[in-house]
């Protein structure tokens, strides 16, 4: 049995090598993880603001066509007389 011993501690040895190396890695994973979900969150904010411009610059275009159509009206009327 004693000879057994040096084998079974090489091998409680190695499984905690792996427990550690395999914790370290979830480690690293959670920083991914939580890197990877201020991205999103970052993202989402940049989609939000990049929306709400958007709409400003779609009002902009109708508020510049009806300019554009009261003053092709003001000339059409200014020819008619």
């Amino acid at each position: 049995m004693s000879e057994d011993y040096p084998v079974f501690k090489e091998n409680v040895d190695g499984w905690i090598k792996q427990m550690r190396h395999e914790l370290t890695e979830m480690k690293s994973y959670s920083r991914m993880v939580d890197e990877n979900t201020n991205n999103i969150q970052h993202n989402y904010e940049l989609f939000h603001e990049l929306r709400r411009e958007l709409q400003e610059v779609k009002q902009e275009l109708n508020a510049l066509k009806v300019l554009h159509m009261m003053t092709i009206r003001k000339s059409i009327i200014k020819k008619m007389d």
